[in-house]
């Protein structure tokens, strides 16, 4: 039988599907990688045969069409997935190109997060099937844009102090969350040593070490939820 396919769409070299990506194949998918920042060409609607969505992080801002040309593309592409109720697990950039391509609004944090921080849910998410987690559950951050305003419609399912939307969902089968459940310390030890602008201006030197403390239980938290959206993903398939 052929495996599903979950199209992660990557945007710096940097930052791969990794963790997500191993998990999800655990789980029965294949993951096709559109190398973005290689030039690879990103389509501009979700081609036959694909289960899901997983747009990456990336160093660039959702708007920076002149840094990253495939940008256009590839908000085309995620609002061509709303439309058609195709699933999305979308990630840091990835969850600012899909407010960006379905009417919300991104903007300049006034702090941006850098390392390990906790979010709290709303009503909404604390009833939401996939992000079953307990409210106060810890992140891996690497952001300084975020989602200021949501797409209409959008639900927003958790928050924290500096950042008003750290998930949201579209519909009943698109997520997107402003942090990074797919890296390790490994990528962390990446991202510093080729430092991005929201690196540098955290005035942080090092996240590596709470990074590292952290990592046993960010994968405790974070794997049985990109489980369920896979779940929520089969099932989908399964209406068609």
């Amino acid at each position: 039988m052929t495996k599903p396919i979950i199209l992660a769409l990557q945007n710096d070299q940097t930052d791969p599907p990794h963790l997500a990506g191993r998990w999800l194949e655990e789980f029965g998918f294949t993951i096709q990688v559109i190398k973005a920042y290689e030039g690879e060409t990103v389509p501009c609607a979700v081609p036959d045969g694909i289960a899901g969505l997983m747009p990456l992080g990336g160093h660039m801002g959702a708007l920076d069409d002149h840094i990253a040309d495939w940008l256009p593309n590839e908000r085309a592409l995620l609002n061509d997935a709303v439309s058609r109720g195709i699933p999305i697990f979308a990630i840091c950039l990835g969850a600012q190109l899909l407010a960006e391509a379905t009417g919300g609004k991104i903007s300049r944090a006034d702090v941006g997060e850098i390392g390990i921080y906790s979010i709290d849910l709303t009503a909404e998410g604390v009833d939401d099937p996939v992000f079953d987690i307990e409210t106060g559950s810890i992140v891996a951050q690497w952001h300084e844009d975020l989602v200021s305003t949501l797409p209409p419609g959008a639900v927003r399912l958790a928050s924290s102090p500096l950042c008003p939307n750290q998930i949201y969902r579209i519909g009943t089968t698109t997520y997107a969350v402003q942090f990074h459940p797919e890296i390790d310390t490994s990528i962390i030890a990446n991202w510093e040593a080729n430092a991005d602008n929201a690196f540098i201006e955290s005035g942080k030197h090092t996240v590596e070490p709470e990074m590292a403390a952290a990592e046993a239980e960010l994968i405790r938290i974070w794997k049985p939820v990109i489980r369920n959206w896979a779940q929520l993903v089969i099932n989908e398939m399964s209406k068609k």
